[in-house]
């Protein structure tokens, strides 16, 4: 019996009477705390709301007057009049509609969900706070939402569904994680203790009280979270929980001391019953402590829960007279004072019976019907027993089957949600990958770029100094081969002739004159030796021609991009030409290669150096736009080639047509 009072003095501790504060704050506090009103508040409240409420159902519909009926809607939901209530509702239903202003219409369902709470007509409160919090769902408020949760959690609570309260708290402590200024958690943690309890979970529900305790105590003096008379309501009722909660226990040391603390946090500003919820505890576990000694008087216990019972009484709340009322009956069924239990027990029968509070109207009757004499006594205690097994047993299989069906839609809407996340994630990372290729991209092209032109400057430095090298070694080359021709054409021609005549000369001096014509013999051969020793410096000194062709070949660069390639056969015998006709082959392959940079628009050109049976074959090849042999030409280009070919004793032969390409070609044995 003892279990089953201090269970529902839990219960009543959730629902108190407290005058209203005028806060504002994004959190409903009277709405937190489920304040309740006696009839002469309501009232009075009514007739200083009228004048108001008769101007809002006339006004038109913009966002100030939008404003003012949500908050006239929070102070008229504690009112008696509900047509009032219902017909400004509709209003601001109307109006929220027409403006799709989402926040009014949440804040109306809510307040429509309180009203019906106050009024104790718990499905339609259920039903209004589902519709409120889909909605601020739908704005994204998850504070709002993780609050409805609670208020959710707490009907369903009092209707007995523990398994679904214990789900819906849970899941708001997990949302209000992101809010730690939220004085909620407060709240929720000593409810989802309750749950604990209520399915004889002590040591874990006494985890959650406490945990309550810790963040009230942490804004102690900071009131960052909740006022200080707020603040001090709270902890004076947690507190009392785990009081009642040591009760149950049956550990009634504790139980006495945590009432006595929680009597220090008693607020001036705070309701009367709340000293009397604590104090009543605290009466509670010293009788249970002391009954059983002997000359023991149960009058002052009694008297101190009577006094609490007359104030509850007072303020009309029935659960907390209904508690009261069992207690002193329990108390006197201790003390074996069955006629006092008897009418104390029929005086919470007929409350319950009044409200209609029918698990309440069960509990008592059942105590009832424990302490009246029957002839068939363990029959009904075996009756009421088998009420309690079938009751719990059901009650565990509904709260089994909701939880089950509420885990199910929870996974469901989590991987959703995981979908949309997982979706959100895979865009914004082939977005962020997309763009950082692009820059990537970018950057790397402005790199190429600068690349390109800092080579083609350096191509073009080295082409510069390359013809400026060339330059110099045709002037050099001129100038050799000038002197080499002037002395093989005039000193050797003119040593030539004085020798032969000096041999057709007679003169009896024949031994002087043999020695003269070996002197111009050894001169002449001499003087050719120069000449050879010219054309070799000019250009083969520290070099093979190869290599020359090759440095060539790899400094050319055209506005064609034509790739130049050089092919040689490596067996051949290069060291057997002249150094004159290597010099000449040299020159004849830069003008071809010089032709094909400045007309040839070819993407291709190579030059090959084959070995032939006799001598050697040289080959300029390229892909471009040819042209007609047989057309007269007015640069000198070939002309030159000519020259140089015909002084090496071959023929320059030449195959091109229009855009078919052309190919250069002469041997040198």
């Amino acid at each position: 019996m003892l279990r089953i009072i201090s269970l529902l003095f839990i219960v009543a501790l959730l629902l108190v009477n407290c005058n209203r504060a005028n806060q504002k704050s994004t959190t409903d506090y009277d709405q937190l705390y489920a304040l309740w009103h006696d009839d002469q508040y309501r009232d009075s409240l009514m007739e200083k709301l009228k004048p108001s409420v008769e101007n809002a159902l006339q006004w038109g519909n913009t966002k100030e007057k939008r404003d003012k009926i949500d908050s006239l809607l929070s102070k008229l939901r504690w009112t008696r009049d509900s047509i009032s209530f219902l017909g400004l509702s509709r209003k601001a239903i109307d109006f929220s509609k027409n403006a799709l202003d989402d926040d009014l219409l949440a804040n109306t369902y809510n307040n429509m969900g309180m009203y019906y709470h106050d009024k104790g007509i718990l499905d339609s409160t259920y039903y209004y706070y589902v519709k409120a919090e889909n909605i601020y769902k739908k704005l994204g408020d998850s504070l709002k939402v993780g609050e409805m949760e609670f208020f959710q959690a707490r009907l369903l609570y009092e209707q007995g569904l523990i398994m679904e309260s214990e789900v819906k708290v849970s899941n708001s402590l997990k949302i209000l994680q992101k809010y730690p200024l939220s004085p909620t958690p407060f709240e929720a943690n000593q409810l989802m203790g309750l749950c604990l309890a209520e399915r004889g979970e002590y040591a874990k529900a006494k985890e959650y009280l406490l945990k309550g305790l810790e963040l009230m105590l942490e804004d102690w003096g900071k009131n960052k979270k909740l006022d200080s008379t707020y603040l001090s309501y709270a902890l004076a009722m947690v507190y009392n929980n785990l009081s009642a909660l040591e009760l149950l226990l049956e550990d009634y040391q504790k139980a006495s001391l945590y009432a006595q603390e929680g009597l220090k946090y008693i607020h001036k500003k705070n309701p009367p019953l709340i000293f009397g919820f604590l104090n009543t505890n605290r009466v509670r576990a010293e009788f249970l402590m002391k009954y059983k000694a002997k000359n023991f008087k149960i009058e002052p216990y009694i008297s101190v829960v009577e006094q609490a019972y007359v104030q509850a009484k007072k303020v009309g709340n029935s659960y907390f007279v209904y508690d009261l009322a069992m207690m002193i009956a329990d108390m006197y069924s201790q003390v074996n004072n069955k006629e006092k239990a008897l009418f104390w027990g029929k005086q919470a029968y007929l409350l319950a019976l009044d409200k209609n509070l029918k698990v309440l109207k069960r509990d008592s009757l059942e105590f009832i019907l424990s302490l009246e004499d029957f002839k068939d006594k363990e029959q009904v205690k075996e009756a009421i027993e088998l009420n309690h097994v079938l009751a719990k047993e059901d009650n565990t299989t509904r709260n089994r089957f909701a939880r089950i069906a509420y885990e199910t839609e929870k996974v469901i809407l989590e991987n959703d949600q995981l979908k949309n996340t997982l979706s959100i994630l895979l865009f914004s990372g082939i977005l962020l990958i997309t763009i950082s290729g692009l820059v990537i991209y970018v950057i790397r092209l402005k790199m190429k770029n600068k690349e390109i032109k800092l080579i083609n400057k350096q191509q073009q430095a080295n082409e510069y100094i390359y013809q400026l090298v060339l330059e110099k070694s045709e002037v050099i080359s001129s100038t050799q081969n000038r002197i080499a021709k002037d002395l093989h054409d005039g000193v050797v021609n003119n040593i030539f002739t004085i020798r032969f005549n000096l041999q057709k000369m007679k003169t009896e001096e024949i031994e002087l004159q043999n020695d003269l014509i070996k002197e111009l013999q050894s001169l002449e051969k001499n003087t050719r030796d120069i000449t050879h020793l010219l054309y070799q410096e000019n250009l083969l000194k520290n070099n093979t021609l190869i290599s020359l062709i090759s440095d060539l070949v790899s400094l050319q660069k055209n506005e064609w991009n034509t790739l130049f390639h050089f092919e040689f056969d490596k067996s051949m015998d290069i060291d057997r030409i002249s150094t004159l006709d290597k010099v000449n082959i040299y020159f004849i392959i830069r003008e071809a290669i010089h032709n094909v940079n400045k007309h040839s628009k070819a993407t291709n050109c190579t030059i090959i150096l084959k070995s032939e049976e006799r001598g050697i074959s040289i080959r300029i090849v390229d892909n471009g736009i040819g042209f007609d042999p047989k057309l007269k030409r007015s640069g000198i280009g070939l002309s030159s080639m000519k020259e140089r070919v015909t002084s090496l004793k071959s023929k320059l032969v030449i195959n091109s047509n229009v855009n078919a390409g052309t190919e250069l070609f002469f041997k040198v044995e």
